[in-house]
């Protein structure tokens, strides 16, 4: 069952740099210190801004809340500007600039402000705060600029090292990714798409639920898309979104034993597998009245092949359902049979490729090969999880390691302190600016500058959910531990270390932490398990 739900706190943050300064600024080097957080009538330190100035403020790390400001004596409702940015390039942008937008949540606002004021403005996601004073002849008295950090209580309990330092560090960011847009319900990202988008959920769902404990937040988010859209709509207005929801169900429970919820999604489960045969002719032929896998599959001509394996591995997820809801699986078997009536070849697109090979449907030698050339090219955050795990299977998991370090370790280069609604390899290419600092002339502004889709330029998420799938990954996969049992009363750990000499992690369970240490000696792999009672272990 799922435990007590976690609550929300705010957090102040003091600026870890000040990153530029405009115009008239005094003591700006005080904003980076600890200070008392009550503004007084005779404060005998302060930083000064006088007419048009302004401080580009650096916290550090990706952040979901907004700005508090303490002001004392100066000019009373004098205008200031407040941006909030993922990147410096930004924080400095005008709204339209790059793609530069207040969707969802504004970052970027004109207000007047009060003197001996204590106020906090916006929310968003962010790292970085441009706070300007507009008019010439004004004075502004500052004590502080923090940021207010909003997050839940919810703890990490689950826990990934391994020999190599920088899969920890990726492990480490992939698992604050999560949390950040875990809130109340589980968003897409803490910028942009502030929203439950049940069909990229899947990746964050198994992510979050490898850090931490069960506390609602997945079935709330999941009731919630259910609620909006009743039968016969599709989620989201997404067909596909709808099949993403009975894989997360079923991987739910799986990971959770939380019976009564499953049980609770009987009814709405059958109509909706109802609704999705409908759609399926003999020959197995499809029309869901459109197709939508990945974004960066969308509209091109493998899509369609990555619906029909979705689609299958959507029916073996209702089939492991069916069965617990007692009935022969005849309906699940019957879609997957007539989707398995035609096979056509993937030309180009690596995320299909993986679903279709997990989907259970066999590889061309073409299409094995386009797989595994190139590493990590190719790529998509949303899709890693598919894509290490079927590279991993037909190339190794020393090959998917490098993928893995490869893809998300050119994030980190670039100044990630979370992972990305999406990345290519080949913004790494030429003079690229990362986004900890402002570009200089000729440089490539990897956030303004690339971007495709709904995320053109400065309007892309650099904390999305769906991109710590590497989770997932490097638990069920690395280390080989599996769920056989809903709850994980029964786990099978076949751990694959792919060329790393120890790897351990504390995975959460309705039951306690179940711990594993992986490691080699005498050129074997030697794998210790703490579990907790009512855990049986398989090797």
């Amino acid at each position: 069952m799922a435990g007590k739900a976690a609550t929300t706190v705010r957090e102040l943050m003091i600026p870890k740099a000040v990153v530029r300064v405009e115009g008239k600024v005094e003591n700006a080097a005080l904003l980076t210190a600890h200070r008392a957080e009550q503004i007084g009538l005779n404060e005998s330190e302060y930083i000064l801004m006088q007419g048009k100035s302004g401080v580009l403020l650096d916290f550090g790390m990706e952040l979901q809340g907004g700005l508090r400001i303490v002001t004392g004596y100066g000019t009373n409702g004098a205008r200031i500007r407040i941006r909030l940015g993922e990147s410096v390039g930004e924080c400095l942008s005008d709204v339209g600039e790059k793609g530069s937008t207040n969707d969802h949540a504004l970052r970027d606002v004109v207000l007047p402000l009060p003197m001996l004021s204590d106020g906090e403005y916006l929310s968003s996601g962010f790292r970085f705060a441009h706070v300007e004073l507009l008019d010439e002849g004004a004075e502004l008295r500052l004590k502080a600029i923090n940021a207010v950090f909003v997050h839940s209580t919810r703890a990490q309990v689950g826990s990934f090292t391994c020999s190599d330092e920088l899969i920890n560090r990726i492990y480490a960011t992939a698992a604050r990714t999560v949390q950040l847009c875990a809130q109340k319900y589980i968003w897409d990202g803490i910028k942009r798409d502030r929203l439950v988008w049940v069909g990229d959920l899947y990746p964050e769902v198994c992510a979050l639920l490898s850090v931490c404990e069960d506390d609602g937040c997945v079935p709330d988010s999941l009731d919630f898309v259910k609620a909006e859209t009743p039968l016969p709509r599709w989620m989201n207005n997404y067909p596909m979104y709808s099949m993403w929801w009975i894989m997360i169900v079923e991987e739910y429970y799986r990971r959770t034993g939380n019976l009564a919820y499953a049980m609770a999604q009987k009814d709405y489960f059958y109509g909706l597998l109802l609704q999705i045969d409908g759609c399926i002719a003999e020959n197995g032929d499809f029309d869901f009245g459109g197709n939508f896998v990945d974004w960066p599959t969308h509209d091109h001509a493998d899509e369609p092949e990555g619906v029909r394996c979705l689609a299958k591995l959507c029916a073996k997820s209702a089939r492991a359902l069916e069965a617990l809801y007692g009935t022969d699986g005849s309906l699940s078997e019957k879609i997957l049979r007539k989707l398995s009536q035609k096979d056509v070849p993937v030309i180009e697109k690596k995320q299909i490729v993986a679903l279709k090979h997990l989907s259970g449907t066999p590889l061309s030698d073409a299409e094995k090969a386009l797989l595994v050339e190139g590493g990590a090219s190719g790529f998509s955050t949303f899709m890693s999880y598919f894509l290490l795990s079927a590279q991993s299977d037909l190339a190794g998991e020393e090959q998917a390691l490098a993928s893995l370090k490869e893809y998300y370790g050119g994030m980190l280069r670039l100044g990630a302190t979370s992972f990305w609604e999406d990345f290519d390899l080949d913004w790494l290419k030429g003079n690229v600016c990362p986004i900890d600092r402002i570009p200089q002339a000729g440089e490539i502004d990897v956030h303004g500058d690339y971007g495709r889709f709904c995320y053109t330029g400065y309007r892309h998420s650099l904390c999305h959910g769906w991109s710590a799938g590497v989770i997932p990954f490097l638990i069920g996969r690395i280390l080989g531990v599996t769920p056989l049992e809903a709850g994980y009363k029964k786990v099978r750990i076949a751990p694959r270390l792919g060329g790393l000499s120890y790897a351990e992690a504390d995975i959460p369970t309705p039951q306690g932490l179940l711990h594993v240490v992986c490691r080699v000696e005498n050129g074997s792999v030697r794998t210790t398990v703490t579990a907790p009672e009512g855990i049986q272990v398989i090797a």
